[in-house]
């Protein structure tokens, strides 16, 4: 696995990892729930981010 393929399954773990965290957060207190989705929707930024930047390296 090249370093770029485990760049973005680690992203996709992340984001739903903070979904997850999220949706479960919003059960056990308000802050939390929000935070994560958040977080969740920083790294899908930074995730289209990575991808643009890939398609320009080889």
């Amino acid at each position: 696995m090249s370093i770029k393929s485990f760049h973005i399954l680690f992203i996709i773990l992340a984001i739903a990892t903070t979904i997850w965290l999220g949706i479960w957060g919003l059960n056990e207190s308000l802050w939390l729930g929000v935070l994560s989705f958040f977080a969740g929707g920083g790294l899908v930024v930074y995730g289209i981010q990575v991808l643009k930047k890939f398609k320009t390296i080889s």
